[in-house]
């Protein structure tokens, strides 16, 4: 167990590693083909249907993908009300807690939402007619892939550890307090 945890740190950081070159080379193809959509509609006088088709579902793929693994858990949307007014370990119980429910609910549900994207394979795309179930998988890995990031979360945080693959930032003293 003690040589596992080491070997699945550095599976986690060659996973988001390789995560980030993909968004990153992703956003570049975005970026052409989306010229290419502008060149074919205001230069060649003739909208390229394909073009915009592929350009949302690749940006669906891209944002949800990276949030899933890339941006870290400190860079995430989050209301503090809360625990930034309680002592720390009032404010880990909290943290833990929330992330702990959030995680649940989200296993919860994803099998409904694993069913309803199964449900879409009779749809298809109007211009390239690709299955709209694997067009919205990302919905899917996304809710999964976030769940049990929350849940370890919430596990390690109320015993008091960081997740072992995101440090934390330095903490920066104000001089002139």
């Amino acid at each position: 167990m003690v040589r596992l945890l080491p070997t699945l740190i550095l599976s986690a950081r060659v996973v988001r590693r390789l995560a980030e070159v993909a968004a990153t080379l992703s956003f570049a193809a975005l970026a052409g083909l989306l010229a290419y959509t502008v060149w074919q509609r205001y230069v060649m006088g003739t909208p390229s249907r394909w073009s915009d088709e592929l350009a949302m579902i690749l940006f669906l793929w891209i944002i949800f993908s990276a949030a899933a693994l890339v941006v870290p858990y400190r860079d995430q949307i989050a209301v503090g009300l809360l625990t930034d007014k309680v002592p720390p370990p009032a404010e880990r119980w909290l943290v833990s807690v929330g992330a702990g429910l959030a995680g649940v609910i989200l296993l919860a549900t994803l099998p409904v939402t694993l069913d309803y994207i199964a449900f879409l394979w009779r749809e298809r795309t109007p211009a390239m007619r690709l299955r709209l179930n694997h067009a919205y998988l990302v919905f899917g890995l996304f809710q999964g892939l976030v769940a049990l990031s929350l849940i370890l979360r919430a596990v390690l945080t109320l015993f008091g550890r960081t997740m072992p693959f995101e440090a934390e930032p330095p903490v920066q003293k104000d001089p002139t307090t």
